[in-house]
């Protein structure tokens, strides 16, 4: 017998004027998962349930596009470092952290955030961060996801053999416990080793709960081998949650029939805070070293992932952040539309995750290309101040054009935004409230954010006809807010959702 269908009304005081809709409205009634009728609730068709939200606005859900889901649902569980100033902080950190963990039992510290940029006494050394730690596997990722501290133990017991340029090493030439990209990579593997089953599960319900309490109905889950691995992508992938989840893979393998979806943060660069990042400008850095980052694959090996993906009809992604790392991706992408054809690139709705440093030339062959920008606006806001990272590292006049939010909505290039969490926390507010503001002057308008935050991340898939916009035909995924979106004012505490609907369900606000 088929499942009998629930009609319900939901009536607040307007829809938000997102994607074409009749912002008049007060009220949309959903059968089942679809969004069947909007209008006036006393105009409103029969329906079996009312639900009155009150002076509540209705929007789509938000999409977070960029997320690490297991490692933000780990630090939900795990030690958020987020605010540690110094190297005897994050020590007195993980101490009473091992002490209130010690009848759990896990065996693991995992811990992320932490910002040596301004702390006075260095890192701590892996034999400290051992003691603190009582016998725990210790991993810490930096806030910017490309290095680690590890203890002195699991340091111990990693293979860094041929990743060992990525292993700092102090005046006395042994390791620090400080290890960047491929060799962060080998950290997370003992981590996870070392992570029971039922505790990853834990963390997988910890990020879908979050996700919901900050009005997200959707993420992109972007596994990576640096926090995660095939097993747990596919589990995003297969499993069964309260959000909509969607998996990309960073691997230039692609399997045209697989669960998975190609790249995603597949990394063409590392990032600005570890000096890894592809750039033509030098970094300043501490030592006085001249360095431009490094590319991690050549011209010829992304043009042909991006081949692939076109010939497959997928959409695949590439973390590139410095200017070098997005002209590479750029180049690629124009090569595949070479060879498969510009047609297929565009409809195929290539993404480009970061892109912090770019120039306009770029951006324009970004629009004609089709190629999605998927954007982190909290970036700007956490680095890119008086005296910020961006600044440190290359100078006020070139920090004022990182993160150009303005250039891409002026060349028409799709955007969609997200919080690349654990980097910064899922909190879509945050990241239109920063978009509106860029240091740099660059910023774009609240309704250009608000799209880019709800109905881009749908764009980006493909998938903007089905779910997005409170249309009838479209998936209910709706959240209820005490204010207008469109004129709240953020400098006051930005709003909780009164409600969460996805496809068609109350979530509640947990």
């Amino acid at each position: 017998m088929a499942e009998e269908v629930t009609r319900t009304l939901w009536v607040g005081t307007a829809l938000a004027d997102l994607g074409g809709v009749d912002p008049s409205h007060r009220a949309i009634l959903t059968a089942g998962p679809q969004i069947v009728w909007t209008g006036q609730p006393e105009e409103a068709p029969t329906r079996d349930v009312t639900v009155d939200l009150g002076s509540a606005w209705l929007t789509p859900g938000f999409v977070d596009a960029h997320v690490h889901a297991t490692a933000t649902g780990m630090l939900e569980l795990g030690l958020d470092l987020t605010a540690v100033g110094s190297a005897a902080e994050l020590l007195a950190h993980v101490r009473r952290h091992a002490t209130a963990r010690a009848a759990d039992a896990t065996g693991v510290i995992y811990g992320a955030g932490w910002d040596d940029l301004t702390w006075p006494d260095g890192l701590p050394d892996p034999g400290a961060l051992a003691e603190a730690a009582g016998g725990a596997t210790v991993v810490l990722v930096r806030i910017d996801g490309h290095s680690c501290l590890v203890d002195q133990s699991t340091l111990a017991r990693l293979d860094l053999r041929d990743v060992e340029h990525f292993v700092d090493r102090g005046a006395d030439g042994q390791p620090t416990g400080w290890l960047k990209e491929d060799a962060t990579a080998r950290a997370m593997q003992a981590l996870r080793a070392a992570t029971s089953p039922a505790h990853l599960a834990r963390a997988r319900a910890a990020a879908v709960d979050l996700a919901l309490r900050q009005g997200v109905t959707t993420i992109h889950e972007m596994g990576i081998p640096e926090l995660s691995d095939r097993d747990d992508a596919t589990c995003w992938a297969t499993g069964t949650y309260d959000i909509t989840v969607h998996t990309y893979w960073a691997d230039l393998s692609l399997d045209p029939e697989g669960v998975l979806r190609p790249g995603g943060d597949l990394f063409l660069d590392g990032s600005i805070g570890s000096c890894t990042a592809a750039t033509t400008r030098p970094y300043r850095t501490s030592t006085g070293g001249q360095t431009r980052g490094v590319l991690f694959h050549d011209d010829d090996t992304v043009a042909e992932f991006f081949i692939t993906a076109t010939h497959a009809g997928r959409g695949a992604g590439v973390h590139a952040i410095g200017d070098r790392a997005t002209a590479q991706a750029v180049r690629a992408i124009s090569t595949a539309a070479d060879v498969c054809g510009r047609s297929a690139v565009r409809a195929a709705r290539h993404r480009v995750e970061h892109a912090e440093m770019i120039s306009r030339g770029d951006i324009d062959r970004m629009a004609d290309l089709g190629v999605v920008a998927s954007l982190q606006p909290a970036f700007d806001a956490v680095w890119n101040g008086p005296g910020g990272l961006y600044e440190h590292r290359f100078g006020r006049p070139a920090a004022d054009q990182t993160n150009p939010f303005e250039w891409f909505d002026q060349a028409g290039v799709a955007m969609c935004f997200s919080s690349d969490s654990t980097v910064t926390p899922i909190d879509p507010w945050a990241g239109i409230r920063a978009a509106e503001r860029h240091h740099g002057g660059l910023k774009i308008t609240r309704r250009a954010a608000l799209h880019a935050a709800t109905i881009g991340g749908h764009h980006v898939i493909g998938a903007e006809h089905e779910v997005g916009a409170l249309r009838p035909g479209m998936v209910a995924d709706i959240v209820a807010w005490p204010v207008d979106p469109l004129t709240a004012d953020l400098d006051q505490a930005t709003p909780s959702p009164v409600a969460v609907i996805t496809r068609g369900r109350h979530r509640g606000v947990t």
